[in-house]
């Protein structure tokens, strides 16, 4: 039979993660150091891990965690909650509310409290502070929640965390067919080792050899850049074409204004975000875009960009830009076309499939976040949804 609890009453402990100065206490490999831009709904975010000493680790008892823990943001987007993975058997963390489930209710359960409707809208009407709101552990321990017996969480779990397996699998094919595609780039364009090369004699170019039928030029030989486009929010209308700022995608719209592929890089604001667009788009002013594709191909010009690493050529002051003019005379070594078609034709696939993998997630998680209010009020039953589970194959 559902209760009414409150966490403190469920949880084993309640507390939050370390609060002080952190500059000098990172260090290059170590505790991993979870901070509130690691915390997604259902998932913990690796890319941008600190990590801490084992020494400075062992100080703060308080904030470890271990597997099972839920951590809940505090600041930034507060009532956002995943579960520790397995993965990490050791970790520490900074401004976070750590939960740590008693035997009476589960932890992913417990995670889809907090990232339900309900949840986010308990935070949210609870936030203290004044000039920067956050969630507090008070707050935390207080919550009331309907708990079901152990069995139903466990199925309702069960449920929810068969869509996020699915979505984290199809997040590492995604990874791994980018890491593929960087690979294949690096072994045709950097250590010229094509299709073919074994046939193909080396000649000195004045900057190193390369292969016979190559040329050194300069960025602009290569592809020309142009700024993108004005689009204030008042004039966007609902559609599907992705809208691309500096750093990335910025919402839609219904009208493109560049054909795909094609590749975008910051200009203003963020420096070094490359992007490779397989649809029709439109490049806000914030960012470059390339116009032709002279000698290069987008695939091509995507990674060629990504190397030259961009960010290193701001021109601005307070605000970081790029000026196009800065780069195009960049030296560049430009291939023959026929290497470069035989490579759009081996690594496009791979970004085509990266993105149907990317539409496929859209979906879970949007069939997951509908199933979880209604789940968790009982207005779905457990057994109707494992029955169209099992239809459906997840």
């Amino acid at each position: 039979m559902t209760r009414r609890v409150k966490l403190k009453e469920v949880c084993r402990e309640i507390t939050v993660g370390h609060v002080g100065p952190m500059a000098n206490e990172y260090v290059e490999s170590g505790i991993p150091f979870l901070r509130s831009q690691n915390i997604s709904p259902f998932r913990l975010e690796d890319a941008s891990i600190k990590f801490i000493s084992n020494d400075f680790h062992k100080r703060l008892k308080k904030s470890a965690l271990a597997p099972g823990d839920v951590v809940v943001v505090r600041t930034g987007y507060p009532g956002t909650a995943c579960v520790v993975p397995k993965r990490f058997p050791v970790a520490n963390c900074a401004d976070l509310v750590i939960l740590r489930p008693s035997t009476e209710i589960d932890g992913y359960f417990l995670c889809c409290l907090f990232n339900s409707v309900w949840g986010q809208r308990t935070v949210a009407g609870s936030l203290v502070g004044v000039a920067q709101q956050h969630f507090n552990i008070g707050v935390a321990k207080e919550m009331e929640i309907n708990l079901p017996p152990l069995p139903v969480q466990k199925n309702i779990a069960s449920i929810l965390s068969a869509y996020d397996d699915q979505i984290e699998n199809n997040i590492r094919r995604i990874k791994i067919l980018g890491e593929v595609a960087q690979m294949i780039y690096r072994e045709w364009f950097v250590n010229f080792r094509f299709p073919g090369h074994e046939k193909v004699k080396v000649v000195d170019s004045g900057i190193g050899a390369i292969p016979h039928g190559w040329r050194v030029g300069a960025l602009q030989d290569a592809v020309v850049l142009q700024r993108g486009f004005d689009l204030p929010t008042a004039q966007r209308q609902p559609g599907t074409v992705p809208i691309l700022a500096a750093t990335g995608i910025n919402g839609t719209h219904s009208v493109a204004k560049v054909k795909g592929p094609g590749v975008v890089t910051g200009r203003s604001g963020s420096l070094g975000v490359v992007l490779l667009v397989l649809d029709d788009f439109w490049p806000l002013n914030t960012t470059l875009w390339v116009k032709e594709f002279r000698q290069s191909t987008p695939a091509h010009a995507y990674f060629t960009l990504n190397n030259l690493k961009l960010s290193g050529f701001n021109s601005g002051a307070a605000v970081p830009t790029l000026n196009r003019n800065d780069i195009q005379n960049l030296p560049l070594i430009l291939p023959e076309t026929k290497v470069l078609d035989a490579f759009d034709d081996c690594v496009m696939p791979l970004f085509r499939l990266q993105n149907n993998l990317k539409a496929t997630n859209a979906n879970l998680r949007q069939t997951r976040d509908l199933l979880l209010p209604k789940l968790m009020s009982g207005e779905i039953s457990v057994e109707h949804v494992e029955t169209e589970a099992v239809a459906q194959g997840v």
